[in-house]
């Protein structure tokens, strides 16, 4: 059975995009095309989405020939160049994260004008008018960027654009598509939605809505993200691609907080995986953190946890961390203790670490890193 999801808008929750749930929803790519107002649309995808029978049941449609491997300044560049000259109104984006970052920054500066460079380096433009129609179909379940506003490009370090206008216009989450998706990327992006949630519901930028679609994510991700690794089934798989979608309608709203910061440098300077990286400091974090939460606050994150308090629930998730084949001590990702020194110069990202409500100094952020190194 196919879910249409349209949230509801209010003064402090936002989400204009039309969202699409559940196992075939991707048959209903080509109605949607044919009953848009949009005469031109391209296809930008993974390789292996075009070996699928999925791939066949699309109509009327290009097809970019560039493979994406790395969301760059010059992948996205091309991208850009080939939608201004193709004169494309529409773009469907189907893949995991990389592909859904190029292409929706490409939608965007494609009618805002320049490179992305004007925007994220030079800062001499921004986006001012809406994006070419956007059909973000994930393919993996923890990005959760079918439903944010934001895309990132990595360069000499990470960058990151951000607009209302940028919010993706049609999601389709269909579970199908991550049936196959590879152990090591269930485990990254399963556990990336995970810390996600749990940042959104910490995030001083909160509220109700968000509060409810984070809590819901983090339970039902903590219940099948082990199964969905390590012995996966099509039910495992349709609670990874919910607990995934409405992480994203949690955090678009909010944004994430001090372990992504922490991240992006052990991401930059060690291609670590996003989801490796953002994840091994979440159980330091817990502890540092669940503490100020409001009681009845931390109250309810702990019983979507299933534990009774910080300590237990840091503890839960670094077992399931363990569990689905990933990493908890810096050392194990090739860090050393003086490798620490740059982690904490890099890691204070002013638009995500000020979004926690509690913020270790320069020099608790490098104890709290020595104790798991």
């Amino acid at each position: 059975m196919i879910k249409i999801l349209n949230p509801k808008n209010n003064p402090d929750y936002k989400m204009p995009t039309k969202v699409y749930f559940g196992r075939g929803a991707v048959d209903v790519l080509s109605r949607i095309i044919k009953e848009s107002h949009f005469s031109k649309f391209i296809l930008v995808a993974g390789s292996h989405f075009y070996e699928s029978e999925d791939y066949k049941k699309i109509e009327k449609v290009d097809v970019y020939p560039r493979k994406i491997k790395k969301a760059t300044f010059e992948e996205i560049n091309a991208l850009i160049k080939y939608l201004q000259d193709g004169k494309y109104d529409g773009v469907i984006a189907i893949g995991g994260g990389v592909i859904m970052d190029c292409a929706k920054i490409a939608a965007a500066v494609a009618v805002n004008g320049g490179k992305t460079e004007d925007y994220l380096i030079d800062g001499t433009k921004s986006i001012n008018k809406k994006s070419l129609f956007f059909i973000a179909v994930p393919t993996t379940s923890g990005t959760g960027s079918e439903v944010a506003p934001w895309a990132v490009v990595w360069g000499d370090m990470k960058y990151s654009l951000s607009s209302p206008l940028m919010f993706p216009d049609v999601a389709i989450v269909d579970p199908a598509l991550t049936d196959d998706c590879p152990k090591y990327i269930t485990a990254t992006s399963g556990i990336d939605a995970l810390c996600q949630s749990i940042e959104c519901y910490w995030n001083v930028k909160n509220n109700s809505i968000s509060d409810k679609y984070a809590l819901e994510s983090i339970k039902t991700i903590l219940e099948s993200l082990e199964q969905a690794v390590n012995n996966p089934s099509r039910e495992v798989r349709d609670k990874m691609a919910w607990g995934s979608l409405i992480d994203g309608l949690a955090f678009s709203n909010s944004g994430t907080t001090i372990c992504h910061a922490v991240s992006y440098p052990i991401t930059s300077h060690w291609n670590v995986a996003h989801g490796q990286a953002t994840s091994i400091t979440l159980p330091i974090f817990i502890e540092y953190i669940f503490p100020v939460l409001g009681k009845g606050r931390r109250q309810r994150i702990l019983e979507a946890m299933g534990v009774k308090d910080e300590r237990l629930a840091a503890l839960r998730v670094s077992d399931l961390i363990k569990k689905i084949g990933l990493k908890t001590k810096l050392s194990e990702l090739g860090i050393s203790k003086g490798d620490i020194d740059i982690i904490v110069r890099e890691g204070f990202d002013p638009s995500r670490a000020k979004n926690s409500p509690r913020i270790p100094s320069a020099k608790e952020l490098h104890e709290m890193l020595l104790g798991i190194l």
